[in-house]
């Protein structure tokens, strides 16, 4: 399954999301997750995730770089794609973004369709693929999307931001689900109210991932993984158990919406499979 995360605005919280999910899924669901992302530039998937990497030789050989050139030579597979990705713990591998300095031939029709071939690709040999995708009213964003089985949009607790995407909103409403990362249930605009508000905004489609500064220090410190990780698995050592408990709980239900999606009605127990 190809899962691409969206938002209407930079700095909503995609990434983080995006990451709390797929270290849960890899975690807890023990899926086969792969990630990566459309950016050029000023995304922050890689470092929480490896932290500075600054030899310039690291990425030479992996990254969509790397499988780009493979794919123009007609020779991409499942061995091709693992010695492209960066094992970042037993089921969780990135696809590091493009390190080329033409960010016009990067973002050339060619490349751009290329990309998305590659990415139903790697789903043949990935139990899910998360994609992180350039923010608002982006060509590559909605090449990416419409390939994908489901898009995740994240949205924030403002009136303004969301009264401008529900009166404009692009998707199909079938394969969308509002994920409310950085959320603060001390809000007037609870997710419970926000649903009486927003039609489209449903107990089945939507969650939330609570504000935890923790988690933000983790994303900064570069400890993203070793913080989910350890907490997620070891109930005793969870420093926020509100945190936890809710980002197990949005999980469960995207891979119940998932489910919905492709026909296969487990309960949510095995999550895709």
């Amino acid at each position: 399954m190809k899962i691409a995360f969206w938002s209407p605005l930079h700095g909503t919280g995609a990434t983080a999301s995006l990451l709390a999910t797929a270290i849960t899924l890899s975690e807890l669901k023990r899926k086969k997750i792969m990630v990566t992302h459309t950016h050029y530039n000023l995304n922050n998937l890689e470092r929480p995730l490896l932290g500075n990497v600054n030899n310039g030789d690291f990425f030479r050989d992996t990254g969509i770089d790397a499988v780009l050139r493979h794919f123009k030579s007609g020779n991409v597979d499942g061995e091709k794609i693992s010695d492209c990705s960066i094992r970042i713990s037993d089921n969780l591998f990135l696809l590091a973004g493009t390190k080329t300095s033409s960010r016009a031939g990067y973002e050339s029709s060619l490349v751009k369709s290329m990309i998305v071939h590659i990415i139903s690709i790697i789903e043949q040999y990935y139990d899910i693929v998360l994609i992180d995708t350039n923010s608002g009213d982006n060509e590559y964003s909605m090449k990416v999307i419409e390939e994908c089985d489901m898009v995740i949009v994240t949205l924030r607790q403002d009136r303004y931001l969301l009264d401008s995407f529900f009166e404009n909103e692009r998707f199909k409403n079938k394969k969308v689900f509002y994920l409310f990362g950085d959320y603060d249930r001390d809000s007037k605009y609870s997710l419970s109210n926000l649903r009486h508000i927003y039609k489209k905004i449903q107990k089945h489609n939507s969650g939330e991932i609570p504000h935890d500064p923790q988690y933000g220090d983790a994303i900064c410190d570069e400890k993203v993984m070793k913080y989910l990780s350890l907490n997620l698995t070891d109930e005793n050592a969870a420093y926020n158990d509100y945190f936890f408990m809710t980002l197990k709980q949005t999980v469960d239900k995207l891979c119940l919406f998932a489910e919905e999606l492709s026909g296969k009605k487990t309960g949510g127990k095995e999550c895709l499979e």
